[in-house]
């Protein structure tokens, strides 16, 4: 009887023994996996960062898949431009209208023609 308990005692500290030593490996591996990267934040924690939400992750959920029927038609402008052969600057297209560039005028040193 004594033999039996001996056994399992035995036994038992074996396997404890085993279910550490698994977990110590394990973890020595993860610790190995983290401080072999060598690239960026996000390259080594790739993982997690897909995980977390963030105002990126939205955007590239929210992009579009698709080219708009608009890019599609060749017979016009991309940005909406005036008729064929007209800029695309003419008629509010591509380039925005000038904004309000700073004039001050003409100081008399200068000796302006309309001498303002």
């Amino acid at each position: 009887m004594e033999t039996n308990s001996k056994t399992i005692s035995l036994f038992q500290i074996l396997t404890l023994f085993c279910i550490i030593s698994f977990i110590t490996v394990r973890g020595l591996n993860d610790i190995a996996n983290f401080s072999s990267c060598n690239g960026s934040i996000a390259e080594c924690n790739e993982e997690l960062e897909i995980l977390m939400e963030s105002d990126i992750s939205r955007r590239f959920l929210q992009e579009k898949k698709y080219i708009s029927p608009g890019a599609l038609k060749r017979d016009q402008p991309v940005c909406n431009g005036g008729a064929r052969g007209e800029p695309y600057s003419g008629g509010g297209g591509c380039v925005p209208p000038p904004s309000n560039t700073y004039n001050r005028g003409c100081q008399k040193y200068y000796r302006c023609r309309d001498d303002a």
